[in-house]
């Protein structure tokens, strides 16, 4: 094994561990409780994270756009592959309803030098725990880096990939948007080809 895939498969498998970890230490309730979260929700739930000035930005601060909206780290190899598929693919939207938003689950200072180095073309929004809670809110049972989710214009969910993406993945969504945008089909069908599209 190459020295940087032990340093990754090291690095991966401690923020398993750690997020795990977390997952213990949280209170639990001590009888089941129904919630808005158990499995994956509806609609594009309401939060707030810093943005790379450290100004307070809402996830829905892009009314009647498609969001893209990927949960990446500065430390995670698989999301720092996916980083130039999300440019171009912004790039190649940039006159339809459609925004990218990078959430990094991280820490803001190598964020803000990382995002120095690869200017983005998208937004980027940073929390650690605040972050996690995010990816929580979409109602995923297992969190993991990178996560995606995919929105309509209406704030609709339509599907939430864990895992790297790919340019094949991008294409399809690039096709169910412009479908679902003209009417050809309804949201049942496109999240019937991007939940767990790979």
């Amino acid at each position: 094994m190459t020295r940087t895939a032990l340093l990754t498969l090291v690095l991966s498998s401690t923020a398993i561990v750690a997020y795990l970890g977390y997952r213990v230490l949280l209170p639990q309730p001590s009888a089941p409780v129904a919630s808005e979260t158990a499995g994956p929700v509806g609609s594009l739930p309401d939060f707030s994270l810093s943005d790379l000035s450290g100004g307070m930005r809402s996830i829905r601060s892009w009314p009647d756009e498609a969001l893209v909206i990927n949960f990446w780290a500065t430390w995670c190899a698989p999301c720092l592959r996916e980083i130039p598929l999300l440019k171009e693919f912004q790039e190649q939207h940039a006159e339809r309803p459609v925004q990218v938003i990078g959430i990094a689950v991280d820490r803001l200072e190598p964020v803000q030098e990382f995002a120095r180095e690869i200017e983005f073309n998208y937004p980027i929004l940073v929390g650690e725990t605040e972050g996690i809670n995010a990816a929580a809110s979409f109602g995923v049972d297992f969190f993991a880096l990178p996560l995606t989710v995919f929105t309509d214009t209406e704030g609709a969910i339509l599907g939430v990939h864990t895992g790297e993406i790919h340019p094949e993945d991008l294409e399809n969504l690039s096709t169910t948007l412009a479908e679902l945008g003209s009417g050809t089909i309804d949201r049942t069908v496109a999240r019937t080809r991007l939940t767990g599209f790979r």
